[in-house]
């Protein structure tokens, strides 16, 4: 990613490449627990903040009831969280392994599911690598 990006420049360089795919309507880049890092420019702050936080819900339980159901460890990860209607399909992944981060797309019922996925698995695993060059907050570097 270039460097001295805003934040809406930033959000576009990993999302631009999934709502560009037919019948994506938006993509959103959030925190687990439903903090807004990023939206398509088709969604106001106010959805983007309700869809992300209902999307942590909706990620949450589905850990839990996948990690209870397969008896797994209860933090163990999962990889993509698909919820389909008459209307379209909505889809979460991680964005890479070890982050607190997720990205998200909705679509109408034509979006190609394939190509959305390969695009969102691309987008995340940039985005993963972005957020975990990072420095967590309160360390410092060499500490």
């Amino acid at each position: 990613m270039p460097e001295n990006l805003t934040a809406a420049d930033q959000s576009a360089w990993y999302l631009n490449p999934i709502t560009e795919i037919r019948g994506v309507r938006h993509a959103l880049i959030m925190t687990l627990d439903g903090m807004v890092q990023g939206r398509s420019q088709n969604l106001t702050v106010d959805e983007a903040d309700g869809i992300a936080a209902m999307t942590a819900a909706m990620h949450a339980a589905a850990r839990a009831a996948t990690n209870t159901a397969l008896g797994a460890a209860e933090n163990l990860p999962i990889q993509t969280v698909t919820a389909v209607n008459a209307l379209g399909t909505y889809m979460v992944m991680p964005a890479g392994a070890g982050t607190n981060t997720l990205i998200a797309a909705a679509g109408d019922e034509e979006m190609p599911m394939g190509v959305v996925a390969h695009t969102m698995a691309r987008q995340a695993k940039k985005l993963g690598e972005q957020v975990m060059s990072v420095p967590r907050r309160g360390t410092e570097a060499g500490a």
